[in-house]
């Protein structure tokens, strides 16, 4: 499956239909080439990693992000209240921070994350919001969000584009923000809001007994399923947030500045950094204030070649650090066709063989998404 089709499962321009989002959904499911062999000899302790990562990095990050939504809430509903300029600057503040927080969420798109129209990140997380769509939206008395397919109108980036507009001035936003557009913004929040209450909810009453309670590698085993949803991430930082803005796929004729994340708040180069960040942390074993855990490195420690990896892998991650910081200051959408971007997409790339292929071949795990990549 090419690229750009892969790109209708992140965020699309177009409504997807019901029969074409259940069938890119259900792609996550099939199996590419990079499928495990045994699983290698290790004393490992699987169950500690898994106890490790639900306690310290997945359950506290969705709960950040819980309370970070809470405040985005609240805000938006002040504005809506009283809409004001200085209400509409308090929102975006907190809309900053919770699609921060939203950064570090994303791998964990399995379990409590998979939700009625893709998973927590395909749908929340959703870029680019269709505008027109939106509009549309909003003056239909009849759409129904819950039981609607499209990405494209709802999540986080849908928020942004109500409260920052595009290319209108504040008081013009503050002017135009009608009864049905206010109606609109609480809709979307409170689907943002209730999607994530409802993760943590379970996360913390029923599903981290079942995420820790095997230590199988087999398709479809906790780990694996971790491992999958990182590796994914990871590749949607690549190919979504830049190398198809970049214009970088057989299909596009040049850069395409308006495919990129938070592109109405220009906050995309800051999100591109959080984003890799919350891969370093996986891989690493961090939390997000920086305290030592059990991640993919350690694992890898235990098994024969997997030093040498590490190395190797630690090695392509601090190329990409350092293009990360060579990003153009400003607005993403304005230097997509730089050269530095291309720089950082042939690093992620580069890197992309270490975390897809040679990583599960040594730890008897299996990739069940298909990326198009070919790797």
């Amino acid at each position: 499956m090419d690229k750009m089709m892969e790109f209708l499962k992140y965020g699309s321009h177009k409504s997807l239909g019901i029969l074409m989002a259940l069938a890119v959904t259900l792609i996550f499911f099939s199996c590419d080439d990079d499928s495990a062999g045994e699983e290698p000899t290790s004393d490992f302790e699987r169950t500690a990693m898994l106890e490790s990562v639900a306690d310290n990095l997945i359950i506290p990050n969705f709960e950040t992000l819980q309370a970070s939504v809470a405040t985005l809430s609240e805000a938006v509903n002040a504005f809506t209240l009283n809409s004001t300029e200085e209400n509409l600057v308090a929102a975006r503040t907190a809309w900053v921070q919770a699609v921060t927080d939203h950064q570090h969420c994303t791998a964990f798109e399995f379990g409590p994350a998979e939700l009625f129209a893709g998973t927590y990140a395909e749908v929340i997380g959703a870029f680019p919001v269709s505008e027109a769509n939106v509009e549309a939206n909003m003056l239909n008395p009849g759409f129904d969000l819950a039981n609607s397919f499209a990405r494209d109108v709802r999540g986080f980036f849908t928020v942004e584009y109500l409260i920052y507009g595009n290319g209108q001035s504040d008081a013009d936003i503050v002017a135009g923000f009608s009864q049905a557009r206010k109606d609109y913004l609480l809709l979307v929040m409170n689907e943002i809001k209730t999607t994530v209450d409802n993760i943590v909810s379970e996360w913390n009453t029923t599903y981290r007994t079942r995420f820790v309670g095997s230590n199988e590698t087999s398709a479809g085993s906790p780990i694996s399923r971790y491992y999958n949803g990182f590796v994914k991430d990871y590749e949607n930082l690549k190919n979504f947030k830049l190398e198809l803005p970049a214009g970088l796929t057989a299909e596009q004729e040049g850069p395409e500045g308006d495919l990129v994340e938070a592109l109405y708040s220009g906050i995309s180069r800051d999100l591109v950094v959080e984003h890799f960040q919350s891969s370093l942390n996986i891989w690493d074993g961090l939390t997000r204030s920086g305290t030592q855990i059990v991640g993919f490195d350690d694992y890898l420690d235990s098994v024969v070649g997997g030093p040498e990896l590490i190395t190797a892998t630690r090695a392509a991650i601090g190329d990409i650090e350092e293009a990360i910081a060579n990003l153009p200051e400003g607005r993403l959408s304005d230097n997509v066709g730089r050269d530095e971007v291309r720089i950082l997409v042939d690093e992620l790339q580069s890197n992309t063989a270490n975390f897809k292929s040679s990583v599960v071949s040594l730890l008897g795990l299996t990739i069940t998404f298909d990326s198009g990549d070919g790797d």
